[in-house]
């Protein structure tokens, strides 16, 4: 059945894998006219004439309405809103001198999760340094738990568009949103987009645990200390915390880590249980499994940023060294004993409750709780108030080092910092959950 929407667009999908293919099948679905671009003609062609991607995404069909090329300046200029979805490592060599055809108007959301081998870059730096300057504003980043068959299929799902406009994030909220397909929007494109890349090598070590059947305690473990080491990370780029405990952290986190359907899991299933890598990338016919290259990548970013990440450096040398699963679990295990929450983290947060100013979600991001009271100079909540608490909190986390970005960028390396206010520490969940426990609390108590 054919769902319209009050608004239609030309949509142009940049990427003929699964994903693309499931993003082209909603879009027309919706009623946008909707064209996918792919660089094999095999793949246009069964997608024009059997409306099937046979070869990524079969078994799903196509609406009839929805055509394939493989002229990519065909694509770009018709559209009105493009999804890119390339694996990050061919962004630049797809996109080439093709983003000189883009246009003020257009819209370019990316869809792809994942960063850069050779500069660390995320997806919106690589994209920032690509296009145009006057075009910048135009970008978006689309992320969140979504199996490609299950949304091709219809079946209900929840994403998040981030955008540094909130502007730009509802227009493309708006346009991909229907009853089965929900979009919500935020602000912190750095946390949706290293959420979503982060999580791939995660998957690959939960399924290497599954592949040496060391059962769901194990997997639980993983899921939530790994969750700790990717909120580190982000947080040390100047991501909010609390995105972490989103559909682009935990959500798609825990989706990757336990479905039957992530080709990461089944990548890392297989190294558990004795198959090597080369193998296993060789017969799964051009897909991509995003955390074998990010797995490097991660490692080199933590080391940067001086974060300690012994799960992803672990996954790292099983996945790229050739160590023994058994050994690095032995390894990873037998470290120091050592708090679950940094020490400075519960000090900062502790700070925060005692001066009355809580960091609370609100519809649009980042607010001020209802209860805190105003900042200096603000006669309410909200507005200019967002950056004065996320301040406050940076500064109380980082242990009264003033000067640091929001979120905390630079007041701490390893185990015990790796940036300011890391509210959500142990897992994204509890970061939720204690926002919402400290506000009833501080309502009470008032």
């Amino acid at each position: 059945m054919t769902e319209t929407v009050n608004e239609r667009t030309k949509v142009g999908v940049l990427g003929g894998g699964s994903w693309g293919t499931a993003l082209a099948i909603h879009c027309a679905r919706m009623g946008h006219d909707t064209v996918l671009w792919a660089r094999g003609s095999a793949t246009v062609d069964a997608i024009n004439t059997r409306h099937e991607n046979t070869q990524y995404l079969p078994g799903y069909p196509c609406p009839p309405a929805l055509r394939a090329s493989t002229d990519l300046a065909e694509v770009i200029t018709r559209s009105e809103l493009m999804l890119m979805v390339v694996p990050t490592q061919y962004i630049v060599p797809t996109l080439g001198e093709a983003v000189q055809l883009l246009r003020p108007h257009q819209i370019l959301v990316s869809c792809s999760k994942g960063i850069s081998l050779g500069s660390l870059q995320t997806v919106e730096e690589l994209l920032e340094g690509l296009v145009p300057e006057d075009f910048r504003p135009r970008l978006a980043y689309l992320s969140g738990p979504s199996f490609a068959a299950e949304v091709a299929g219809g079946q209900p799902a929840a994403v998040t568009v981030a955008a540094k406009d909130e502007q730009l994030a509802a227009r493309v909220q708006s346009l991909l949103s229907n009853p089965r397909f929900r979009c919500y929007r935020s602000t912190d494109v750095v946390g949706v987009e290293l959420g979503g890349a982060l999580k791939n090598v995660l998957a690959i070590a939960c399924g290497v645990s599954d592949g040496l059947g060391f059962g769901n305690n194990a997997r639980a473990a993983l899921i939530t200390r790994g969750l700790y080491e990717i909120t580190k990370l982000a947080v040390a780029r100047g991501a909010n915390p609390l995105t972490m405990s989103g559909l682009a952290g935990m959500g798609d986190l825990v989706l990757t880590c336990t479905g039957d359907l992530s080709r990461n899991r089944t990548v890392g299933l297989r190294l558990g249980r004795g198959e090597r890598l080369a193998d296993i990338q060789a017969s799964m016919g051009g897909a991509v499994a995003e955390g074998v290259p990010t797995a490097i990548a991660i490692r080199r970013l933590a080391a940067k940023l001086g974060v300690e990440c012994p799960i992803m450096e672990g996954i790292h040398a099983v996945i790229h060294e050739g160590a023994n699963a058994q050994e690095v679990v032995t390894e990873v295990m037998s470290r120091a004993l050592k708090p679950e929450v940094a020490p400075d983290i519960i000090r900062g947060v502790i700070s925060i409750g005692s001066s009355h100013e809580l960091v609370g979600v609100g519809g649009g991001g980042v607010g001020m709780m209802a209860a805190a009271p105003a900042a200096p100079g603000q006669q309410g909540g909200g507005g200019g108030g967002d950056k004065w608490a996320a301040a406050q909190a940076n500064e109380a986390a980082c242990g009264g080092v003033s000067g640091s970005a929001p979120w905390g960028r630079s007041c701490g390396k390893g185990e015990e910092g790796a940036g300011a206010l890391l509210v959500a520490a142990a897992a994204g969940a509890v970061a939720a959950v204690a926002a919402m426990a400290l506000a009833s609390w501080w309502r009470r108590r008032g």
